[in-house]
């Protein structure tokens, strides 16, 4: 799996992400994967995904292909933009929307994002449900760890991008499905 982390705090938004892809009991670094960067930039948004490692070319080839579809400024618009991408992906994709849940109400698009944007920090999760966060979330096999360390160092003087690596290295430190290099990206908030 993977951590994603993203922080907000005075007027600045921050997502960071580790960059080991694991394929089955294969670990692949990033000295050695080019393409071992989670962040995906689309219009005004940066968008950190987990799951499979296909699901993140087709994220990656529907931004170039249908970049104006991406609207992203608040929940409900990201919701309306999952309804349609996920039709997409799974005609133009060949998604498939089956695991191993009997219980699961929808199906399933498979992968867990965050997207920050000037706007906020919205997570999608594999679901397609879409929630707001006011400070910090984390999501992949290392959150916790991630969230833990956010948690503590959040009142400290530091900035979004600074808590949001921390969260990434606590991840890597614990969970044996990520590893370092950290990338960082940060924006300003429109209401700060």
């Amino acid at each position: 799996m993977s951590v994603v982390c993203a922080a907000i705090k005075n007027g600045e938004i921050a997502i960071a992400c580790d960059t080991q892809t694991s394929f089955g009991s294969m670990v692949v670094t990033s000295t050695h994967l080019a393409n071992s960067n989670k962040l995906h930039m689309i219009n005004d948004s940066i968008i950190g995904l987990v799951g499979w490692k296909t699901l993140a070319n087709i994220i990656d080839h529907m931004i170039l292909e249908k970049t104006d579809a991406f609207k992203l400024s608040n929940r409900m618009e990201i919701y309306s933009t999952l309804l349609e991408l996920h039709a997409v992906m799974k005609d133009d994709y060949f998604l498939s929307t089956k695991t191993n849940d009997n219980k699961q109400p929808v199906e399933s698009s498979q992968f867990n994002a965050l997207i920050v944007n000037p706007n906020g920090l919205f997570e999608i999760t594999r679901l397609r449900e879409v929630n707001e966060y006011r400070k910090f979330w984390a999501i992949g096999s290392g959150r916790s760890y991630a969230l833990g360390a956010m948690q503590t160092i959040y009142l400290q003087e530091l900035t979004a991008s600074q808590i949001a690596e921390a969260g990434v290295k606590a991840g890597c430190e614990f969970d044996q499905s990520c590893s370092l290099p950290a990338y960082v990206e940060s924006l300003k908030l429109i209401d700060s």
